[in-house]
């Protein structure tokens, strides 16, 4: 078996998957690694070397660096390739993206992928614009809106309909999860899936906040509230301020006293 996932994606107790699969006797002979490395602490765009786990030998081949999608020659010997990636949900994380590269390496080669599916962290809602696929990429792949409302698994699903993957995809899907229901209500322990997501209340920001990467805006990198804010030294920020509560933003909220936006 390979294993696509990273050190957040736990269970209820905090035990990482890899050691629950090998608890239970699984022949774990590859591991794959997305963004921000197996550990989940590169930083965002970093590329991340491939490894050899230094107490079962393992190999540990990134999906973030010199390749972004798995070589028939780490797939060899490979009978199924899980994935456990504990997605944020929203577009242009590229957990998504790298899922789709798993499946389409492992197509051609007739090897099934199984998604070990986990609950949305933002719920379903739906909000936001719907990706232009001309516009494609590892930070947008499908066409979902901002806030997609998706598990991993119904991600990769849409993937295989709309890219045409004629791979094998299985799920095992979310036991008790519905929509409506609050991460913090899951029972399942939070743990940050990359350094700036700190918390599940920064997912929730992310999603609209992640925008502003594209300015000469920041999103608090560096700071203790990564994606909780944006600015920069040169903001005029009464200006901002003004420019908000005369617009009349649908959604947002300006505390008149301290200044603060509350979406």
């Amino acid at each position: 078996v390979g294993f696509v996932t990273n050190l957040a994606a736990v269970d209820a107790n905090g035990v990482s998957a890899i050691e629950r699969l090998r608890s239970a006797g699984v022949n774990l002979v590859a591991l794959f690694g997305p963004e921000h490395g197996l550990a989940a602490t590169a930083g965002p765009g970093e590329k991340v070397a491939s490894a050899v786990d230094s107490a079962t030998q393992t190999p540990i081949y990134s999906l973030y660096g010199q390749n972004v999608r798995p070589t028939p020659a780490m797939l060899a010997g490979i009978d199924l390739l899980l994935v456990d990636l504990p997605d944020v949900g929203a577009r242009y994380y590229t957990y998504v993206a790298t899922t789709v590269e798993v499946m389409r390496a492992a197509a051609p080669l007739g090897i099934p992928v199984v998604i070990l599916d986990r609950p949305s962290p933002l719920g379903g809602t739906a909000q936001g614009n719907i990706l232009d696929t001309a516009y494609a990429s590892m930070v947008g792949r499908l066409a979902v809106p901002m806030r997609h409302g998706l598990t991993l698994a119904e991600e990769a699903r849409l993937a295989r309909h709309d890219l045409g993957i004629d791979v094998d995809l299985r799920v095992v899907p979310v036991d008790g999860w519905r929509r409506a229901l609050a991460f913090e209500s899951t029972g399942l322990p939070f743990r940050a899936p990359s350094p700036n997501l700190r918390d599940v209340d920064g997912l929730f920001h992310y999603a609209g906040t992640c925008l502003f990467e594209g300015t000469a805006l920041s999103v608090g990198r560096g700071t203790d509230l990564p994606f909780h804010v944006i600015g920069a030294p040169w903001l005029d920020t009464a200006a901002v301020l003004a420019r908000i509560r005369r617009d009349r933003l649908p959604g947002v909220v300006v505390d008149h006293y301290a200044g603060f936006l509350v979406l």
